[in-house]
């Protein structure tokens, strides 16, 4: 455990990692005993840290009963999926402005490792690598406030694409988003600050897209 973290701060990212990673799916209650088992330690901080996770939306605290993976469904998946492209779109275009040729060859090193991990299934690198892909350019955008918003709505946001990992359309689905990922770079080594605003916005977080990251 890092030594400048709380045992809350441990403990929000274990769970967060595990939903994300989808052991823990949608509506699957919360073990607090295991929980504290696992990382040897007492339900103080395992508490706190459901506390915080139901109140950034990861969790829903259902009275008497406990804590859940708090299920999304098609219509919250659009609301998310409006918010995050209007705030990511916006967080590009200021970037361009920053962004430097090492970030850029960077992108497209990513982008190269995202395709393998499509290709051999692994999808949870695939989630994981176009995690540091989209924080490439939203962490240069030079406005803390709204890289503060845009990992807050993500943390609460499951993606249930890489959960569901049995959907037979997932490859082609990943394969058309990564496509997406190589004309976002494009338009970086264009400076076209408008276009790749709207393309973040109406294309890479389209919602009619949504559907597939719902249950």
């Amino acid at each position: 455990m890092n030594q400048y973290m709380s045992l809350k701060d441990h403990v929000y990212n274990y769970i967060s990692q595990k939903i994300n990673e989808g052991s823990l799916t949608p509506n699957e209650k919360i073990n607090e005993q295991l929980i504290c088992e696992e990382l040897n330690i007492s339900r103080t901080p395992v508490r706190e840290a459901l506390i915080q996770l139901a109140t950034e939306g990861y969790l829903e605290n259902i009275p008497r009963k406990g804590f859940r993976v708090r299920p999304i469904d098609e219509n919250k998946a659009i609301e998310f999926y409006m918010i995050i492209g209007v705030l990511e779109g916006l967080a590009a275009y200021n970037a361009v402005d920053y962004i430097t040729s090492k970030e850029i060859s960077y992108m497209k090193e990513l982008l190269i490792s995202m395709d393998k991990a499509i290709d051999i299934e692994l999808y949870d690198d695939y989630y994981k690598i176009q995690t540091v892909f989209h924080n490439t350019f939203v962490n240069i955008c030079n406005n803390e406030e709204l890289i503060r918003l845009i990992n807050q709505l993500k943390r609460s946001f499951i993606r249930q694409t890489y959960i569901n990992k049995e959907s037979d359309n997932l490859y082609e689905i990943l394969k058309v988003t990564n496509s997406e990922h190589k004309e976002i770079i494009k338009l970086f080594e264009l400076k076209d600050k408008e276009k790749l605003r709207s393309y973040i916005r109406d294309v890479h977080w389209n919602t009619q897209n949504a559907k597939f990251d719902s249950i």
